[in-house]
Parts: C-alpha cells; sequence; structure tokens
C-alpha cells in the first residue's frame, strides 16, 4: 500500500536541509524500489524548500513511519511536524512542466 508522508520544516531551516541533502538523497537512491515519488514542499516564492512529500510503499503505518524516521533530514531535526495517510492512486496525467526538482 502506498503511504503519504507529509513533513514541514522547522522554520528557518534552509541551511539545515542544503547541508543534510547529500545524504537524504542517498537514502532516497537506497529506498527507491518503495519510491513512487518524493519531492520538496516549496514556499509561495517556488523556489524556496519548506517541507517534503513522499509516496512509499509500506505494508502499514508503522512501517511509514520507520521509514520516515530512517531519513537523514528526519535524524538532522530537520523537520517540525509529519504526517502520514493511506494514499491510493485514482488518476495521472502526463508532467506538466518540464523536468522533475
Amino acid at each position: 500500500m502506498l503511504f503519504a508522508i507529509y513533513r514541514l520544516d522547522k522554520p528557518n531551516a534552509v541551511e539545515l536541509r542544503l547541508k543534510t541533502r547529500p545524504v537524504h538523497l542517498d537514502y532516497l537512491r537506497s529506498q527507491s524500489h518503495r519510491l513512487f515519488t518524493a519531492g520538496p514542499v516549496l514556499a509561495d516564492d517556488g523556489k524556496t524548500p519548506i517541507g517534503s512529500l513522499l509516496l512509499v510503499e509500506c505494508t502499514n503505518e508503522a512501517e511509514a513511519r520507520a521509514f520516515a524516521a530512517a531519513d537523514p533530514y528526519d535524524r538532522a531535526g530537520l523537520f517540525q511536524s509529519l504526517t502520514i495517510h493511506p494514499w491510493r492512486k485514482v488518476f495521472s496525467a502526463p508532467a506538466v512542466g518540464g523536468a522533475p526538482g
């Protein structure tokens, strides 16, 4: 089952995010077989990362929480909040807007 993992960064945490990003990406690459999609949540300027949204294949919510807890971003203390919900794909349109970020 897919789970949506939604996390918001602590205020003024962009430097911590950027510092931790390389090991975070390594973690995601090591788990790519489980990832449906993943990327940053952006501020109103459309550029500044303020959180993360991941859709991850897990057997249950406990496994999704363990996945989130193992993320180097989480271990670095980047996030102020975490929300996890089961998610189901109903519709998918072609990508809009160019290359993924």
